[in-house]
């Protein structure tokens, strides 16, 4: 995972995000706007194993910290808190989103030296 830190990636297409977003209840308008920008992400990690995920658009810039297998409180764009949990597997960066409703998202990283690659996986409270 070395080799990305520090590398800069522009969102050049998005397949089904505002169905991710609906999924966790985002509201129509926050979810079109959402689908209109490009944010640039980009991960780093300091000197004590500190990873930090850092996402920036035109209207906000969203940030997280987190060290690998240990479980933290996010803050996602839309205010909600969730707990999460990041794993690595070769170059993809796994994140487990857990809501105090129980309701869990998967997001998988994939890592190139061109591109990064966000597959989100949603569960569904039954």
């Amino acid at each position: 995972m070395d080799q990305y830190l520090g590398l800069k990636y522009k969102l050049k297409s998005s397949e089904n995000f505002e169905e991710y977003m609906s999924f966790i209840e985002i509201g129509l308008i926050s979810r079109k706007t959402a689908i209109s920008v490009s944010p640039v992400c980009e991960l780093t990690r300091d000197d004590d194993g500190v990873y930090t995920y850092t996402m920036a658009t035109t209207f906000k810039t969203m940030k997280f910290s987190f060290k690998l297998g240990e479980e933290f409180v996010e803050e996602r764009a839309d205010g909600v808190k969730v707990k999460s949990v990041m794993t690595l597997d070769g170059d993809k960066l796994i994140q487990v989103q857990i809501e105090d409703n129980g309701r869990k998202s998967t997001h998988v990283r994939h890592f190139t030296p061109e591109l990064m690659t966000v597959v989100r996986l949603n569960i569904y409270i039954i």
